[in-house]
């Protein structure tokens, strides 16, 4: 009896091990689950400005939300592809983007990401706007004037004030949504007036759009996907300290008196 009672309670002891081991390797509900949708795909290859698209040219494709394309043609909306031409040629079981279709009215507010607004940004130097596209990732820098308001030790006098120049991060990374008109397609004309559409969440749009009002704007691309520089610290200020801190260290350049040979 004595030694039945140790190996019963070792038997115990080992189901409760057994037991506790499931529970801390069994997956959470929901972890590795995906939600999948559908989305516009080519069942054959589609030509450049080729025939009218019809329905057996198509088909649906389950897609991981996650990783579907901003502008992928949901497929619902299938029969507003029908009768359309491809501006370019789409391969066999490849998406059908937005900016695919010719002639194809399409939504902004269908490539807004939840809880984000779309907002327009101009630039004050509109040469990086030319080549940017739909999807890029951007950071958002402004140079402003920062006023100092500096007291006299005599009250009766009127305050001092100090204006220096300054740049900064003011978004250190926004995808844009679109470049010009709403279509997703990047056009000369806008890229001349240098403004683009980006999401951002709704203080920071309205931070965005009141900054436009104080400052001087410039994008700077990024790469895709790339996780450094994500914080405004990360990238600091540019001022008058930065500049006049350059030579320090430096000798002093002293230029000849005639020509070099």
């Amino acid at each position: 009896m004595k030694t039945i009672i140790p190996a019963v309670i070792a038997i115990m002891l080992a189901a409760a091990a057994v037991f506790a081991v499931r529970k801390l390797v069994k997956p959470k509900d929901g972890d590795g689950e995906k939600t999948m949708v559908s989305v516009v795909a080519a069942a054959r290859e589609i030509a450049a400005n080729g025939q009218k698209i019809q329905f057996d040219m198509l088909r649906e494709r389950k897609v991981d939300a996650a990783s579907k394309p901003a502008n992928a043609i949901p497929w619902s909306q299938v029969n507003r592809v029908l009768g359309q031409t491809s501006t370019r040629t789409i391969s066999e079981g490849d998406y059908l983007l937005l900016t695919d279709v010719a002639g194809m009215d399409i939504e902004l507010q269908g490539v807004v990401p939840e809880n984000t607004w779309a907002v327009p940004v101009t630039f004050s130097d509109a040469t990086l706007v030319q080549f940017l596209q739909p999807g890029d990732e951007i950071a958002i820098l402004g140079r402003f004037t920062v006023t100092e308001r500096i007291e006299n030790v005599d009250r009766s006098e009127k305050a001092e004030e100090k204006k220096d120049e300054a740049t900064s991060v003011i978004f250190p990374c926004v995808k844009i949504l679109d470049v010009g008109r709403g279509d997703g397609l990047r056009r000369d004309e806008s890229a001349g007036r240098g403004f683009v559409i980006v999401a951002l969440p709704p203080r920071e749009a309205a931070t965005l759009v009141a900054a436009q009002q104080k400052m001087e704007l410039y994008p700077a691309l990024r790469r895709a996907g790339d996780a450094a520089s994500r914080k405004r610290a990360d990238v600091g200020v540019v001022d008058e300290k930065t500049f006049s801190g350059l030579k320090q260290g430096l000798d002093h350049v002293v230029l000849p008196d005639g020509a070099s040979k």
